[in-house]
Parts: structure tokens; C-alpha cells; sequence
């Protein structure tokens, strides 16, 4: 169903893009198989996460642990293949695959929706600002992230963790001159 509406869409002469939320028992080569076959269909770009163990989630037993994220995006991403095109940085998809460390950048992707703003992100659910300089300036950010806040132990979700490694790209210019080797030698090291 969702190949028939891809194909459609593009068709139409839309642009599609996909995302993907990993889970524990996700297997690396048909993911790999997945990602080619969403650049032979026309998508325009892909999209990765790994499912975070968030507490108000209904199925905890499926989610990664940090260790797991690492090790199952190493291989899904390790010797990746030149055409696959991700909405993404270079960077986050080296620190999925454990090659950077990061710490999480919790407002670096804020969450609107009717009850406000969500704080801090919408993993954890803990609440909402009525106006975006309430939620920035009434939230203690230092609370979270990996090593602040328990619940944030195992997250590497996008969400946070992107932010950081476009901080990082334009930080310096070192960071900007991995990023650029990364995009023309992806399997370099």
C-alpha cells in the first residue's frame, strides 16, 4: 500500500521523502534492501531513527538500548552505498553508527501542536508552554539529555541528537570539513 501510494505520489510530480523508526529486531540487510529500493522508487531522501524506550510508550520490550542502536546502525550504515540519499546529517548517522559522541540539544527541534509547546521534547511528554518564549525560557535544559536525566539514558533519537551534529558541522571549521569528507567518502576512515 505504501509503495502504490509512493509511486502515485510521485507521479503526481510530488516530492517524497521517507522515515524510518528502527527497532530491536530490526534486521540490518533488510534494511539495507529497503533503503535501495526507496531510491529506485524516486524517493527524494530517507529519513533514520532508533526506537528510544520512552516511559509512556506501550511496548517497552522492543525499544534499543544505546549499545544495540550502535551496533545494529554500524551495520546497517557501514559500507553504505553511494545513491542512498538521507535528510540527515552526515554526522548524526556517524554518531548512530558510534563514531561520535554527542550530548542531546533538547530544544533544537521544539514540538507545537493544540496544547502548546511541548517540553522538552515529545518523547517525555512532560508538559506544554503556552507561547515559545514561556517553553525556552521556563525550562531547565541542563535536566536533559544522556547523563542528566535517567529517562534520557538511552535516547538517540533525532530529535535531540541531530541539532547537535549541525551545531557541530557549522560550529568550526573542523566540523564542517569532516562533514564534507563524510559526504564525498562516506566508507572512508
Amino acid at each position: 500500500m505504501a509503495v502504490k501510494a509512493i509511486k502515485a505520489a510521485l507521479k503526481r510530480g510530488h516530492r517524497v521523502t521517507t522515515n524510518t523508526t528502527l527497532f530491536d529486531d530490526a534486521n540490518p540487510e533488510r534494511v539495507r534492501k529497503f533503503f535501495d529500493e526507496m531510491m529506485g522508487l524516486g524517493v527524494e531522501g530517507m529519513m533514520i531513527s532508533p526506537g528510544y524506550s520512552y516511559q509512556k510508550a506501550p511496548d517497552q520490550q522492543h525499544f534499543l538500548k544505546r549499545s544495540r542502536t550502535t551496533e545494529l546502525f554500524a551495520k546497517i550504515l557501514g559500507n553504505r552505498k553511494r545513491g542512498w540519499q538521507f535528510n540527515q546529517s552526515p554526522l548524526f548517522l556517524e554518531f548512530l553508527m558510534g563514531k561520535r559522541e554527542y550530548q542531546c540539544t533538547p530544544w533544537g527541534n521544539p514540538t507545537y501542536n493544540v496544547f502548546g509547546w511541548q517540553r522538552p521534547c515529545y518523547l517525555l511528554q512532560e508538559g506544554y508552554a503556552s507561547s515559545f518564549r514561556e517553553l525556552m525560557e521556563q525550562t531547565n535544559w541542563d535536566s536533559y539529555g544522556t547523563g542528566r536525566n535517567e529517562k534520557c539514558a538511552d535516547c538517540m533519537v533525532h530529535c535531540g541528537y541531530e541539532a547537535s551534529a549541525v551545531e557541530d558541522t557549522f560550529g568550526s571549521f573542523s566540523g564542517f570539513a569532516k562533514t564534507v569528507k563524510i559526504t564525498l567518502l562516506p566508507n572512508a576512515r
